[in-house]
């Protein structure tokens, strides 16, 4: 098998890799995307990232790292839009892609979510190239019963996803979770859906040096009170509420402090609001601190200051920020649930919780917290945990699963 560079177009319409996750649409995707594409390009492929121009002054094409270069496509209004107004722009944002791909041509397509897919799907057959899709989340049946958090999808989401499931050429998923998703709600084939692991940036996110744990535990001791950290975009799927809820339900003498890391997408309805009511309710204002969207850097300071993070989201296909935690010694308290069971060894890198009852979340919050033994055993088993896990062997994955797209389609 060739291993020549290739040319590889990842297509991610709703949201860009340069947006600061925990604002707009960017979340996990997004840092997922650009990590495996810094990664790819460091490796001497050539990256491109194709994404809707959502401002008027972005320039046309940004490269990142030497051949790596993000480029802003025109489909509908140069601003931001609702997530779900996207559906809107595919056709036109198609057109766009296949120009830019007439002009400079790649190899293969990654689509990034349903949308891009779409859009990408008549692009790829036209040029005669191969598509790959990662959804990232998938839609559950309007007919079913939602998730807690949930919100209705559009028909044409769930339609748009299963078409995907039988035309790409294969369904690239980041957790067994979601492969088994991908097939029970999609009617995927098992054959075209592979997992490829997602790594962390064990550079970014590490632990605190040995004299800042110190002065952290010194001053815990003296009276302090250590900070539970939840990370995410301000959307009721992720369960800022029952984190809410959950430290409420610790005696205020000893309750954490909560920072809430994260800003509300373009489509809030006031569910930002509630949660300010919330903590007023409860009588937290003093003990909790909503710190909007932080860059990377700010991100993995925060984390590793903290002295536990909590994910209490609903549904994850896999839990990006349990990972980046682990990598910074930092012990979790997550739901059971999705990716987030892979992600977290309950026990040993944090305790995983089934259900809602804040309560529930409380005592795991608690028996981590008022067992410094237990704490430190976590911390040291998080980190060794996150240091198997890398970018590079995620990228090196994930252009072993490309060339063999590609190979299959030289023999057809």
């Amino acid at each position: 098998m060739t291993t020549a560079p290739i040319t590889i177009g990842f297509v991610m319409l709703h949201t860009s890799p340069l947006d600061v996750p925990g604002t707009k649409d960017a979340g996990g995707m997004n840092v997922v995307v650009r990590a495996q594409a810094e990664a790819l390009a460091r490796e001497g492929q050539r990256v491109r990232i194709y994404t809707r121009r959502s401002e008027p002054d972005v320039p046309d094409r940004v490269e990142l790292i030497p051949g790596l270069t993000v480029i802003h496509l025109t489909a509908g209004p140069d601003r931001l839009l609702a997530k779900g107004d996207h559906e809107q722009v595919m056709e036109e944002f198609g057109r766009a892609l296949a120009a830019e791909i007439e002009r400079d041509p790649v190899d293969l397509l990654h689509a990034e979510h349903w949308f891009s897919g779409i859009a990408a799907l008549p692009v790829a057959r036209a040029a005669g190239i191969p598509l790959v899709q990662s959804y990232h989340s998938i839609a559950a049946d309007p007919a079913s019963p939602l998730t807690e958090g949930e919100r209705p999808e559009s028909p044409g989401r769930l339609a748009g996803e299963r078409r995907l499931a039988h035309e790409v050429d294969l369904i690239i998923a980041v957790s067994e979770a979601e492969r088994r998703t991908a097939i029970e709600r999609l009617d995927g084939d098992p054959a075209r859906i592979v997992v490829v692991p997602l790594g962390v940036d064990t550079e970014l996110f590490h632990p605190c040096a040995t004299r800042d744990c110190d002065e952290q535990r010194d001053w815990i001791a003296r009276g302090g009170r250590p900070e539970v950290v939840v990370v995410g975009r301000l959307h009721p799927l992720k369960g800022f509420d029952l984190a809410i809820e959950a430290i409420a339900e610790i005696p205020a003498e000893h309750r954490p402090v909560l920072r809430i890391v994260g800003a509300s997408p373009p489509d809030d309805d006031g569910y930002v609001r509630g949660l300010h009511e919330a903590v007023a309710e409860h009588g937290m204002v003093c003990t909790t601190a909503f710190d909007g969207a932080l860059r990377r850097s700010e991100l993995a300071e925060r984390i590793r200051s903290a002295a536990l993070v909590l994910v209490p989201s609903h549904s994850e296909t896999f839990g990006l920020v349990a990972l980046e935690a682990a990598a910074s010694g930092v012990p979790v308290v997550a739901r059971a649930a999705g990716g987030l069971r892979e992600a977290v060894i309950d026990g040993s890198t944090g305790v995983l919780v089934s259900g809602d009852d804040p309560r529930e979340w409380a005592s795991a919050v608690e028996r981590v917290l008022g067992d410094p033994d237990l704490a430190d055993a976590m911390r040291e088993a998080a980190r060794r945990h996150a240091l198997t896990r890398s970018w590079a062997a995620s990228a090196a994955r994930l252009l072993e699963v490309y060339r063999d797209v590609l190979g299959a389609r030289a023999v057809v």
